[in-house]
């Protein structure tokens, strides 16, 4: 695997080296047997001691050669590469093609070893947020690493058109480390400036020209639902009357929102606040809590505000990631509703806390929160430092992430910080990965950005937390930005049939006693990755049912292709008495193995069996009666062996409905021809 992966690294650099490679140089080295160049250089041309290197330096108008390593000696070497016979040359810069060229002629020389391009190297990604050291989170779930994918200068990591919703308690969305980030609605901008967000009078407010009382955007055919959503929606309002501004009051206690946002993608390397993994992604305020509460505050019009966020990413950018910190026990058909249609219908990603413990405390607690414990949300637990879960939060089936969840730093209001605990933290730093892959790769679906991220999940969680009724109860492990960006699409494989050969068949059905051939034919989705090195293990609980080679190699599956165990089919024989006819086989797919990252899929298969034409007197089925016939029927009367339902009817001679020494007699005489 490790091997494939390097070759396929070093074949897409030779097809893209100009986006990370100069423009105007090359490094070559000589053979070891020729020694180190003299160089003699001056304004007019380049001289070195070997003669079919200068006729070249000429021919391309060389303007510098020198050593890529001054303090490299001959002692420095790596097998056949000697590093102090490296050398750098430099050019006028060229275009592509011209460069690769001048390469091709290097290579030529006969004391040339080889020639590389002089890759583009900078800095890893080390924001300069004031408070980036305290996020001890960023590192833990590799974001920094996942940083360095945006090789080109200049390039920031995330991308303004994915969206990223807080629906929330509201978002102070003119502090300093979001309103930069904050999506503006353009269909909503009706002075065609641009922005709905503009700077007067010494802050920031809604673009006055844009706030015209009309419905500009109109992508729900009904003018009078969200008039002027100029950069989202608040549901909730004040009683309950909505509007168009998400912002909530302006007091830490309504601050819960605004810590979301900045966990999902605050503003990240401008020298102050804090950092997040999506940093260049857009922020959706969506505000689902009534402004009349006044001591605990609820989410009033959460399904509501996921609608909205998920319709308007949908008509605004075609998706959008939809985080919701909050949740309950109780599950709801409506809600399950909502969450289908806007994942369904909307291609919207929604992840959701996973809960943090009873609700009467902070104790570990075995439960379903909704909405993250619908079937088409993502739901996430809280973790600690060095992947400890934290025993005040939830574990269930239904959670699918882990995510750190302890001392985490973001924004409050009024334009402050504070460090949280609680699964709604955990939430929208698992949703900024999701928001960060999607801008890696903004022609994946979201099918394959929730694939990526939950199958690239880390499982050192269950190493670290290995109390028994944990196991599986934290979803696929701790998120990873780094793994989920690096790692190859996943191939995704369908059954698209099978081929049956049954052995020493009389009838051409498959039936109880017989055994069979079967070749299975699987067909790998031509949008997603190639199924490496695939492998299939056969299963069956039918104690009447026995496999004989469980484990076949299907090879590699290209994206598009069908793979067959043509050569090597599974080997299934059916009990002669099998109780059920109806047999469940089940496929278990696996492939693209690397450490612990794998695609795995179970595959189910069903055989329906038919009953054998009954031969009066043929009790072992070999279509042929004789006295081996009845031998088996001897045995049966005597108790020696117990009858299947065919061998009742075929050795119930005179169809009295019982087997005894009448039977025996009949059948010897018609073997007798009597």
């Amino acid at each position: 695997m490790k091997f494939y992966c390097l070759i396929l690294f070093i074949f897409s650099f030779l097809f893209s080296f100009e986006d990370n490679a100069y423009q105007d140089r090359l490094l070559f080295c000589l053979n070891k047997d020729v020694n180190p160049l003299t160089i003699e250089q001056n304004r007019i041309n380049i001289k070195t001691d070997i003669e079919s290197l200068n006729n070249f330096l000429q021919q391309i108008d060389a303007t510098n050669i020198e050593p890529w390593l001054p303090g490299a000696t001959e002692d420095d070497r790596d097998g056949d590469i000697y590093l102090n016979r490296i050398y750098r040359l430099s050019f006028q810069s060229r275009t592509n093609d011209e460069i690769s060229q001048i390469k091709s002629q290097l290579e030529k020389i006969n004391q040339v070893h080889s020639v590389e391009f002089e890759f583009i190297r900078k800095p890893f990604y080390t924001p300069n947020d004031q408070y980036y050291n305290n996020q001890w989170f960023l590192p833990a779930i590799n974001s920094n690493d996942a940083w360095n994918f945006w090789t080109n200068i200049g390039d920031i990591p995330g991308n303004r058109n994915v969206i990223l919703a807080s629906v929330d308690t509201g978002v102070n969305w003119t502090h300093a480390d979001l309103r930069n980030n904050l999506w503006q609605n353009l269909g909503e901008d009706a002075n065609g400036n641009g922005q709905t967000v503009i700077y007067s009078g010494g802050q920031y407010i809604l673009d006055p020209g844009d706030l015209n009382g009309i419905d500009d955007d109109d992508w729900d055919n009904n003018s009078n639902t969200f008039i002027d959503d100029l950069i989202g929606w608040d549901p909730a309002g004040i009683g309950g009357i909505d509007d168009n501004n998400p912002d909530p009051p302006n007091s830490n206690s309504w601050a819960h929102g605004s810590h979301v946002a900045g966990l999902l993608a605050a503003s990240t390397d401008n020298s102050i606040g804090i950092a997040s993994t999506a940093f260049n992604c857009s922020i959706m305020s969506v505000k689902v809590s009534d402004e009349n509460q006044t001591n605990d505050i609820y989410i009033t019009d959460g399904f509501a505000g996921i609608l909205y966020a998920a319709k308007a990413g949908f008509y605004s950018q075609g998706f959008s990631v939809i985080n919701n910190s909050w949740g309950g026990g109780g599950y709801s058909n409506y809600e399950n509703g909502v969450i289908n249609t806007c994942v369904n219908d909307y291609n919207a990603i929604i992840v959701c806390s996973g809960g943090n413990g009873s609700d009467t405390g902070w104790g570990e607690a075995y439960e379903v929160s909704y909405p993250g414990g619908y079937e088409h949300s993502l739901s996430v637990c809280p973790l600690g430092t060095n992947n400890s879960w934290n025993h005040w939060g939830t574990y269930h089936e239904t959670i699918d992430l882990a995510s750190p969840g302890e001392n985490i730093r973001s924004c409050t209001n009024p334009n402050n910080y504070s460090s949280w605990d609680g699964s709604s933290m955990a939430s929208p730093i698992a949703a900024s990965v999701f928001g960060l892959l999607k801008s890696y790769h903004m022609d994946w679906n979201n099918e394959m950005i929730r694939t990526m991220v939950l199958e690239t999940a880390d499982p050192i969680i269950y190493d670290v937390n290995s109390e028994n009724y944990l196991d599986g109860m934290l979803g696929h492990g701790r998120v990873d930005a780094f793994k989920a960006i690096s790692t190859p699409l996943f191939p995704k494989i369908e059954y698209s049939g099978e081929d049956i050969f049954i052995i020493n068949d009389f009838d051409g059905s498959i039936n109880p006693g017989e055994e069979i051939q079967l070749t299975v034919i699987l067909f790998n989705d031509s949008n997603w990755g190639d199924a490496l090195n695939a492998n299939g293990t056969l299963v069956c609980l039918n104690p009447d049912v026995s496999i004989n080679n469980q484990n076949v190699n299907f090879g590699d599956i290209p994206s598009g292709d069908v793979g067959m165990n043509v050569e090597n089919p599974f080997q299934i024989s059916f009990a002669p008495n099998i109780d059920n006819l109806n047999v469940e086989l089940y496929l278990y797919f696996s492939s693209n193995v690397d450490g612990y990252i794998e695609y795995t899929t179970s595959i189910p298969i069903q055989l329906t069996l038919e009953e054998s034409p009954i031969l009066s007197g043929d009790l072992n089925q070999d279509t042929i009666i004789n006295i081996l016939d009845v031998v088996q029927l001897v045995n049966i009367i005597l108790g020696n062996s117990s009858a299947s339902s065919y061998q009742i009817e075929a050795g119930d001679m005179n169809q009295d409905t019982t087997l005894n020494i009448q039977d025996i007699i009949i059948l010897i005489n018609y073997i007798l021809g009597n």
